[in-house]
């Protein structure tokens, strides 16, 4: 017996949809060759178009995928913030897409190639999204500094592997710590999802988060 995707994602801060997005995969394919042409694109660069849906709406992924409407709406996070395309290349060292105490934000992804452990596949910390796991604390720092706190690489890490194919989405909380190893050129999009906010403190943590997406660049694409 599986568990239901909404409870994946509460307790352990992720899920994958096997196949939901196949249906809007040729219009995902279009969208993306619109905003991100391979001649323009080095196979050794990454590259990101933000604002995706707004420059070609053929990337909406809302209203089309049912059982990623119906994640969002058990979970509450209804609300579209950003949306982007990203053409990946190498490794991503493990991070989270910052660290919120207050609100619920969610990314949600498809990767254009398969993936899997040897190629580049999201590799997640099952449980880091929770504020009272201590993500500010000495087990987390030991992770981020595996070389020398561990003397392990980035893909030695104990780790759920979350291997996927062309029209897979993957959901997961931006707190949770992630990356993704030995990857060649591979293509995401990408769409952050939050709760409407209600309290003074998730108006001040939402603020942060659309800070974090669009100006500090601190948010780094796996």
């Amino acid at each position: 017996m599986t568990a239901a995707p909404h409870l994946l994602l509460e307790h352990f801060g992720f899920c994958v949809l096997p196949g939901a997005a196949l249906p809007v995969l040729p219009d995902l394919e279009e969208g993306f060759a619109a905003l991100l042409p391979d001649q323009e694109t080095p196979a050794t660069d990454r590259r990101t178009r933000f604002h995706a849906v707004e420059h070609a709406p053929g990337l909406a992924i809302t209203g089309r995928v049912p059982e990623l409407d119906d994640l969002l709406s058990r979970a509450g996070a209804t609300s579209m913030v950003s949306s982007d395309v990203n053409v990946l290349v190498g490794d991503s060292y493990w991070h989270s897409d910052g660290f919120y105490d207050e609100g619920l934000y969610l990314r949600a992804v498809v990767y254009g190639e398969p993936t899997d452990a040897a190629g580049g596949a999201l590799r997640v910390i099952p449980g880091s999204h929770r504020p009272e796991g201590g993500w500010q604390g000495e087990p987390v720092r030991q992770l981020m500094e595996h070389d020398r706190a561990l003397g392990l690489r980035g893909d030695e890490i104990p780790a759920t592997v979350l291997a996927t194919r062309p029209g897979d989405v993957v959901v997961f909380h931006t707190n949770v710590l992630h990356s993704a190893w030995n990857g060649s050129r591979r293509r995401q999009w990408a769409w952050n999802f939050t709760r409407p906010p209600v309290t003074a403190s998730e108006r001040t943590a939402a603020s942060q988060y659309v800070l974090n997406r669009f100006v500090s660049g601190t948010v780094r694409f796996s």
